[in-house]
């Protein structure tokens, strides 16, 4: 049987679904973004211990998972974080504790230098996310996947080092995930450029807001990450004064999955010291 209980809300007329469990201080769960994420396939595997010390709550984000499908194409960031402000509002969390995978990362620190604050956030931890400030040419191949068992494996060797993780069972299971009604279309939608409006850079602003962040932050990285550049952790930490890494050696790029006892411990001991 499992931890955590399966629910479903409105949040600001989008249906939303999402993990709950436990009680304490409250826990927000953001996962990865990406083909076949959902807060399911991400955060099972630590949702049972984290519910003995927090009040856990880990969403399908917008375009994820069984929540609606919706994109913003003048500020996809902007709609999600949106979103995710109105579904804590509709539970009534106020400050919490954020942590997010890869892409879920981004959102919160995204969400954390914009005025006025979207999100009440005591603490952050991103595991693997930077907003692709220091993303590699392998992220491309993250991004380009056309539904099959045979591209979804690609994906799984992407995301994680220990063969045992890209399985038949993992693969099959993200792949239905990747093909749940419009989540493909959702996140394709972002491949999609105007032939008449060239795309802006937001990250020399983007680095410099972070520069003043005063927010207790946490970069979790790992060793084997094929999807940041080698060092990106300690280059991320210099732009943020004050933050803390810890390496994960035997991940590539969800230690919460492939070192779950390690990434509990050193979760709790940053939120809870």
């Amino acid at each position: 049987m499992a931890a955590y209980q399966h629910r479903t809300i409105i949040a600001g007329d989008i249906k939303t679904h999402f993990l709950e469990a436990g009680s304490g201080p409250d826990l927000v769960l953001l996962h990865g973004g990406e083909y076949g994420a959902c807060a399911e396939i991400t955060w099972r595997a630590n949702i049972e211990t984290l519910l003995k010390k927090f009040h856990v709550i880990a969403p399908d984000l917008l375009g994820w998972g069984l929540t609606d499908k919706l994109y913003s194409f003048s500020d996809p960031a902007g709609l999600r974080i949106r979103h995710l402000q109105r579904f804590l509002e509709a539970l009534g969390i106020g400050k919490a504790f954020f942590v997010g995978n890869s892409a879920g990362g981004g959102l919160i620190l995204r969400a954390s230098v914009r005025r006025p604050a979207p999100l009440q956030i005591e603490k952050m931890v991103t595991i693997c996310g930077n907003a692709s400030v220091f993303k590699t040419n392998s992220q491309a191949d993250l991004e380009n996947y056309v539904p099959s068992l045979q591209n979804m494996r690609k994906v799984i060797a992407l995301l994680y080092h220990d063969p045992k993780w890209q399985s038949d069972e993992n693969i099959r299971e993200r792949y239905e995930s990747s093909i749940v009604p419009g989540a493909w279309e959702t996140l394709s939608a972002a491949r999609l450029r105007s032939p008449v409006h060239q795309p802006r850079s937001a990250t020399d602003e983007f680095v410099g807001r972070l520069s003043q962040l005063k927010t207790p932050l946490l970069i979790m990285s790992c060793e084997h990450d094929p999807l940041n550049q080698r060092d990106w952790d300690l280059n991320f930490q210099k732009i943020v004064p004050g933050s803390k890494v810890h390496r994960f050696m035997h991940s590539a790029h969800e230690p919460q999955i492939e070192e779950t006892e390690e990434f509990n411990r050193v979760l709790t001991e940053f939120l809870l010291p």
